[in-house]
């Protein structure tokens, strides 16, 4: 998708989140091309270090723009990739069986959807993986968070902060644990259609008889039992 400069620019100076809702850093900066297409756009984040990030990974909305991860992008791409070979061999063996194409072209093009198939499974291996570090962090922040949850309560079980703090504070890790969980779920939920398409049976090639649609069907005639044949024989007189 095109994103120009103004689409962009209004943001210059405002916070940026995640897919999640996180707070990132903050728009300072944007590179575009000679057509004012951007390609780039640059982030100081929260500890101060100004990264710039590819087009390809934000998200331009009515009223902000999102910095999607890596694996997000990732998986996107490839599950598009998938749905257009899907998509792409269906009509592939519709042309075959209406005789629009030869079985050699067939087979040809069948071939290098075949390749393109086996790409996209080594990427989605990669992509699992990738996937299982994330969600090994998240497991990680989440126990975190619920012993903090633990350790707040115990503090104000024992008279050690106040209400109005346990009640800030406790809030905070609430809102951090329904973040983390939601974005396990699509991890979870991603690896799950990953794994489908790996276990899914190989496309096999078909062969349909080629038709030749300038020649209207022959229609095989009903066949009937042979009737019973009477045979009178005539006596002729000959003319004397």
């Amino acid at each position: 998708m095109t994103v120009i400069v103004e689409q962009v620019g209004k943001f210059l100076g405002k916070p940026i989140e995640d897919s999640m809702g996180r707070p990132v850093g903050k728009l300072v900066g944007l590179t575009a091309d000679t057509k004012d297409e951007v390609t780039a756009i640059q982030i100081i984040h929260n500890d101060g270090e100004v990264i710039q990030h590819s087009i390809n990974f934000v998200k331009v909305l009515e009223d902000r723009v999102t910095l999607q991860s890596t694996w997000r992008v990732e998986a996107e791409d490839l599950r598009r990739e998938h749905d257009i070979i899907v998509r792409r061999r269906q009509a592939l063996d519709l042309l075959l069986k209406d005789g629009d194409i030869d079985q050699s072209e067939f087979e040809q093009l069948h071939s290098t959807y075949d390749a393109l198939d086996k790409e996209i499974k080594e990427k989605s291996e990669s992509l699992i993986d990738t996937l299982k570090r994330v969600e090994s962090k998240l497991d990680q922040q989440i126990s975190d968070l619920q012993d903090a949850l633990t350790n707040n309560k115990m503090l104000y079980s024992s008279s050690e902060i106040s209400e109005k703090i346990y009640q800030e504070v406790t809030e905070s890790i609430r809102s951090g644990l329904d973040t983390a969980r939601k974005e396990r779920k699509d991890i979870a939920n991603i690896i799950d259609y990953q794994k489908s398409k790996e276990t899914a049976e190989p496309p096999q090639i078909p062969t349909f008889p080629l038709e030749n649609k300038d020649q209207n069907p022959v229609q095989e005639q009903p066949q009937t039992s042979p009737s019973n044949v009477v045979v009178i024989k005539i006596n002729e007189i000959s003319k004397t």
